[in-house]
Protein backbone atom coordinates (compact mmCIF):
# COMPACT_ATOMS: atom_id res chain seq x y z
CA UNK A 1 0.00 0.00 0.00
CA UNK A 2 1.45 3.33 -1.04
CA UNK A 3 1.89 5.64 1.94
CA UNK A 4 2.66 9.36 1.76
CA UNK A 5 6.30 9.84 2.73
CA UNK A 6 6.89 6.08 2.86
CA UNK A 7 10.32 4.50 2.43
CA UNK A 8 9.39 1.70 0.04
CA UNK A 9 12.09 2.55 -2.52
CA UNK A 10 14.94 2.51 -0.02
CA UNK A 11 13.56 0.18 2.67
CA UNK A 12 16.10 -2.59 2.06
CA UNK A 13 19.00 -0.11 2.27
CA UNK A 14 17.71 1.27 5.57
CA UNK A 15 17.07 -2.17 7.07
CA UNK A 16 20.59 -3.30 6.15
CA UNK A 17 22.06 -0.37 8.07
CA UNK A 18 19.67 -0.74 11.01
CA UNK A 19 20.69 -4.36 11.48
CA UNK A 20 24.34 -3.31 11.55
CA UNK A 21 23.61 -0.98 14.47
CA UNK A 22 21.20 -3.32 16.28
CA UNK A 23 22.73 -4.91 19.36
CA UNK A 24 21.97 -8.38 20.69
CA UNK A 25 18.52 -8.68 22.30
CA UNK A 26 17.51 -5.13 21.35
CA UNK A 27 13.82 -4.60 20.74
CA UNK A 28 13.06 -2.73 17.50
CA UNK A 29 10.85 0.31 18.05
CA UNK A 30 9.34 2.43 15.28
CA UNK A 31 7.47 5.46 16.69
CA UNK A 32 6.21 6.53 13.22
CA UNK A 33 5.56 3.18 11.56
CA UNK A 34 3.38 4.62 8.77
CA UNK A 35 3.32 2.25 5.80
CA UNK A 36 5.40 -0.37 7.74
CA UNK A 37 7.91 -0.62 4.89
CA UNK A 38 10.72 -0.89 7.44
CA UNK A 39 8.77 -2.69 10.18
CA UNK A 40 7.88 -5.65 7.96
CA UNK A 41 11.55 -6.30 7.11
CA UNK A 42 12.84 -6.34 10.68
CA UNK A 43 12.88 -9.43 12.89
CA UNK A 44 12.61 -10.24 16.57
CA UNK A 45 10.54 -8.25 19.06
CA UNK A 46 8.98 -5.20 17.43
CA UNK A 47 6.92 -2.30 18.78
CA UNK A 48 5.26 -0.43 15.92
CA UNK A 49 3.53 2.83 16.81
CA UNK A 50 1.67 5.49 14.90
CA UNK A 51 -0.49 8.40 16.02
CA UNK A 52 -3.03 7.59 13.33
CA UNK A 53 -5.57 5.54 15.30
CA UNK A 54 -7.38 4.26 12.22
CA UNK A 55 -4.14 3.05 10.66
CA UNK A 56 -3.20 1.04 13.75
CA UNK A 57 -6.71 -0.41 13.94
CA UNK A 58 -6.30 -1.59 10.34
CA UNK A 59 -2.97 -3.30 11.08
CA UNK A 60 -4.43 -5.01 14.15
CA UNK A 61 -7.43 -6.17 12.11
CA UNK A 62 -5.22 -7.69 9.41
CA UNK A 63 -3.18 -9.45 12.10
CA UNK A 64 -6.49 -10.97 13.26
CA UNK A 65 -7.53 -12.12 9.79
CA UNK A 66 -9.43 -9.16 8.29
CA UNK A 67 -9.38 -9.03 4.48
CA UNK A 68 -9.67 -5.55 2.87
CA UNK A 69 -11.97 -5.08 -0.15
CA UNK A 70 -10.66 -5.30 -3.71
CA UNK A 71 -13.13 -2.78 -5.14
CA UNK A 72 -13.75 0.70 -3.70
CA UNK A 73 -15.98 3.15 -5.56
CA UNK A 74 -15.88 6.92 -5.32
CA UNK A 75 -19.06 6.75 -3.25
CA UNK A 76 -17.37 4.29 -0.89
CA UNK A 77 -14.47 6.71 -0.67
CA UNK A 78 -16.70 9.64 0.35
CA UNK A 79 -18.61 7.51 2.87
CA UNK A 80 -15.36 6.33 4.44
CA UNK A 81 -14.50 9.90 5.48
CA UNK A 82 -17.21 9.78 8.16
CA UNK A 83 -17.15 6.04 8.82
CA UNK A 84 -16.57 4.60 12.30
CA UNK A 85 -15.34 1.35 10.76
CA UNK A 86 -11.78 2.49 11.49
CA UNK A 87 -9.92 -0.33 9.76
CA UNK A 88 -11.85 0.23 6.54
CA UNK A 89 -11.50 4.01 6.85
CA UNK A 90 -7.71 3.70 7.03
CA UNK A 91 -7.55 1.28 4.11
CA UNK A 92 -9.64 3.55 1.87
CA UNK A 93 -8.25 6.85 3.17
CA UNK A 94 -4.69 5.81 2.36
CA UNK A 95 -4.81 2.92 -0.09
CA UNK A 96 -7.32 4.55 -2.44
CA UNK A 97 -5.90 8.10 -2.33
CA UNK A 98 -3.37 9.79 -4.61
CA UNK A 99 0.21 9.15 -3.44
CA UNK A 100 -1.14 7.47 -0.30
CA UNK A 101 -1.94 10.83 1.30
CA UNK A 102 -4.72 10.68 3.91
CA UNK A 103 -7.95 11.28 1.94
CA UNK A 104 -5.93 13.27 -0.57
CA UNK A 105 -8.41 12.60 -3.37
CA UNK A 106 -9.96 9.45 -4.84
CA UNK A 107 -7.41 7.69 -7.02
CA UNK A 108 -9.07 6.71 -10.30
CA UNK A 109 -7.51 3.71 -11.97
CA UNK A 110 -5.97 4.25 -15.39
CA UNK A 111 -5.24 1.53 -17.93
CA UNK A 112 -7.11 -0.98 -15.81
CA UNK A 113 -5.28 -0.18 -12.57
CA UNK A 114 -7.24 -1.10 -9.45
CA UNK A 115 -5.91 0.92 -6.49
CA UNK A 116 -7.84 -0.95 -3.82
CA UNK A 117 -6.77 -4.37 -5.10
CA UNK A 118 -3.16 -3.20 -5.34
CA UNK A 119 -3.33 -1.81 -1.79
CA UNK A 120 -4.75 -5.07 -0.46
CA UNK A 121 -2.09 -7.16 -2.21
CA UNK A 122 0.65 -4.83 -0.99
CA UNK A 123 -0.51 -5.11 2.62
CA UNK A 124 -0.72 -8.89 2.49
CA UNK A 125 2.78 -9.06 1.01
CA UNK A 126 4.10 -6.98 3.91
CA UNK A 127 2.34 -9.09 6.52
CA UNK A 128 3.91 -12.25 5.11
CA UNK A 129 7.32 -10.99 6.26
CA UNK A 130 6.12 -9.18 9.40
CA UNK A 131 7.58 -10.63 12.59
CA UNK A 132 5.04 -12.62 14.61
CA UNK A 133 6.38 -10.74 17.63
CA UNK A 134 5.10 -7.39 16.35
CA UNK A 135 2.87 -5.33 18.62
CA UNK A 136 0.97 -2.35 17.14
CA UNK A 137 0.15 0.58 19.42
CA UNK A 138 -1.27 4.08 18.98
CA UNK A 139 0.41 6.83 21.01
CA UNK A 140 2.04 10.18 20.64
CA UNK A 141 5.71 9.36 20.06
CA UNK A 142 6.63 11.41 23.17
CA UNK A 143 4.71 8.92 25.33
CA UNK A 144 6.93 6.03 24.25
CA UNK A 145 9.47 5.19 26.93
CA UNK A 146 11.79 2.24 26.38
CA UNK A 147 15.28 0.95 27.17
CA UNK A 148 17.72 -1.35 25.38
CA UNK A 149 15.99 -0.76 22.05
CA UNK A 150 16.90 0.17 18.51
CA UNK A 151 14.61 3.10 17.74
CA UNK A 152 14.12 4.05 14.10
CA UNK A 153 12.28 7.32 13.48
CA UNK A 154 10.81 8.44 10.18
CA UNK A 155 8.99 11.58 11.38
CA UNK A 156 7.18 14.18 9.27
CA UNK A 157 10.09 15.99 7.65
CA UNK A 158 10.75 19.58 8.61
CA UNK A 159 9.51 22.20 6.09
CA UNK A 160 7.58 19.66 4.00
CA UNK A 161 3.88 18.94 3.38
CA UNK A 162 1.91 18.63 6.62
CA UNK A 163 0.47 15.27 7.60
CA UNK A 164 -2.93 14.41 9.05
CA UNK A 165 -2.10 16.01 12.41
CA UNK A 166 -0.85 19.37 11.16
CA UNK A 167 2.47 21.06 11.87
CA UNK A 168 5.12 18.83 13.46
CA UNK A 169 7.36 20.30 16.16
CA UNK A 170 10.82 19.24 14.95
CA UNK A 171 12.76 20.90 17.76
CA UNK A 172 10.74 18.99 20.35
CA UNK A 173 11.34 15.79 18.41
CA UNK A 174 15.14 16.17 18.32
CA UNK A 175 15.16 16.74 22.10
CA UNK A 176 13.14 13.55 22.58
CA UNK A 177 15.70 11.64 20.49
CA UNK A 178 18.54 12.94 22.65
CA UNK A 179 16.72 11.88 25.82
CA UNK A 180 15.95 8.42 24.46
CA UNK A 181 19.58 7.95 23.45
CA UNK A 182 20.56 8.49 27.10
CA UNK A 183 18.38 5.52 28.13
CA UNK A 184 20.65 2.86 26.60
CA UNK A 185 18.85 3.06 23.25
CA UNK A 186 20.29 3.34 19.75
CA UNK A 187 18.30 6.09 17.99
CA UNK A 188 18.45 6.44 14.20
CA UNK A 189 16.45 9.05 12.28
CA UNK A 190 15.47 9.54 8.63
CA UNK A 191 15.54 13.20 7.59
CA UNK A 192 17.07 15.55 5.04
CA UNK A 193 18.84 17.56 7.74
CA UNK A 194 19.53 17.32 11.47
CA UNK A 195 21.06 19.37 14.32
CA UNK A 196 24.86 19.47 14.40
CA UNK A 197 25.20 16.96 17.25
CA UNK A 198 23.49 14.23 15.18
CA UNK A 199 25.91 12.30 12.96
CA UNK A 200 24.98 11.41 9.37
CA UNK A 201 25.70 7.69 8.89
CA UNK A 202 24.14 7.10 5.44
CA UNK A 203 22.73 9.01 2.46
CA UNK A 204 21.25 8.27 -0.95
CA UNK A 205 19.66 10.29 -3.75
CA UNK A 206 16.00 9.36 -4.22
CA UNK A 207 12.96 10.48 -6.18
CA UNK A 208 10.00 11.85 -4.24
CA UNK A 209 6.27 11.52 -4.99
CA UNK A 210 6.19 15.25 -5.78
CA UNK A 211 5.85 16.11 -9.48
CA UNK A 212 7.92 18.86 -11.10
CA UNK A 213 6.60 21.35 -13.68
CA UNK A 214 7.86 19.01 -16.41
CA UNK A 215 5.90 16.13 -14.88
CA UNK A 216 9.05 14.48 -13.61
CA UNK A 217 9.76 13.63 -10.00
CA UNK A 218 11.86 15.70 -7.62
CA UNK A 219 15.14 14.23 -6.43
CA UNK A 220 16.37 14.67 -2.89
CA UNK A 221 19.08 13.27 -0.67
CA UNK A 222 17.67 10.91 1.95
CA UNK A 223 19.85 10.68 5.03
CA UNK A 224 20.07 8.67 8.21
CA UNK A 225 21.35 10.29 11.41
CA UNK A 226 22.28 8.75 14.74
CA UNK A 227 21.53 10.48 18.02
CA UNK A 228 24.47 11.52 20.24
Amino acid sequence: MQYFGGKNRIAKDIVLLLNKYRKDNQQFVEPFCGGINITCLMNGNILANDKNFELIEMYKAIQNGWIPPEDVSEIDYENAKISIDYKLKAFIGIGCSYSGKWFGGYARGQNGRNYSKNAKNSLFKKFKTLSTNTIFICKDYKDIICDNSLIYCDPPYNNTTNYKFGIFNSEEFWNWCRNMSKRNNTVIISEYNAPDDFKCIWYKETKTDIRTKNNGKETRIEKLFIAP
